[in-house]
């Protein structure tokens, strides 16, 4: 199965940041490009990607329950997204 998301376009330049976390788990926070912090976000995390993506609310739960599920990995999930809008079709 797989959704559809909203890729960030470059008038609002929103975007997904996930952080692997220390006990094995996956975060993930929507916002703006310019508020990615060049640090960790996440106290425990082990990992952060940026990912060109606006999903909803729904749609990150999905993101994230695949990563807990190891049906999806960091490294797939940065190959979807894009700075110029349309939409990422992401297996979950």
């Amino acid at each position: 199965m797989s959704i559809t998301v909203k890729n960030t376009t470059p008038d609002t330049t929103r975007v997904t940041l996930f952080g692997e976390l220390q006990d094995g788990t996956f975060d993930a926070k929507v916002m703006g490009e310019t508020d990615v912090p060049y640090t960790r976000y996440w106290d425990n995390e082990v990992e952060q990607r940026m990912v060109y993506i606006e999903p909803d609310a729904d749609q990150l739960k999905a993101i994230l329950a695949a990563l807990n599920a190891r049906r999806l990995t960091m490294e797939q999930l940065v190959e979807f997204g894009s700075a110029g809008g349309g939409t990422s079709d992401i297996p979950v």
